[in-house]
């Protein structure tokens, strides 16, 4: 049994001390990742994810990694404010900064080609290519057919290219 399945287990006994030390592993990919689909919003939608968690710790089986599980978690977050209304709009502000990269120009430049994609092809892309979620894993998250979330892979993939060569 990984690290985070026995941390999850303990979670789910009730032990706030697993669960904390649980946050701080993940935290920050998921505020990562939330913060690029929803801008400034994103840290309240972390907030939420983990407070999502905690209620539903038992509900964790050890099925998958525990980091997609809480994905799954954030992206259903993500969906619910922004059906609501309550998600306001991303702007390249409130973007995070760029990763340090050996070409800034190019990491700024992905960082607004990122942010004009759709949210389903951005939330594929930040997966796939920054959070390091294989196929599988991103189409469990998004609650999508595989198939389906690798036309969207594909689709974005596309898009960055063209719009980077540009």
């Amino acid at each position: 049994m990984d690290q985070d399945s026995e941390l999850a287990r303990r979670a789910a006994a009730g032990d706030a001390a697993a669960f904390s030390a649980l946050v701080r592993a993940h935290e920050a990919g998921i505020r990562r990742f939330l913060r690029r689909l929803a801008g400034e919003s994103g840290d309240d939608l972390a907030q939420e994810t983990f407070l999502t968690a905690w209620r539903l710790a038992g509900d964790y089986r050890g099925e998958g990694r525990y980091r997609a599980w809480l994905m799954r978690i954030a992206w259903t977050s993500f969906l619910g404010a922004h059906r609501a209304g309550h998600r306001r709009k991303a702007r390249e502000a409130d973007l995070p900064p760029p990763q340090p990269s050996s070409n800034p120009d190019l990491a700024i430049d992905l960082e607004r080609v990122l942010a004009a994609l759709g949210e389903r092809e951005r939330a594929a892309a930040l997966l796939c290519f920054g959070e390091g979620c294989s196929h599988a894993e991103a189409a469990g998250i998004m609650g999508l057919p595989l198939g389906t979330l690798k036309s969207i892979v594909a689709r974005a993939r596309a898009a960055l290219v063209e719009k980077l060569e540009a």
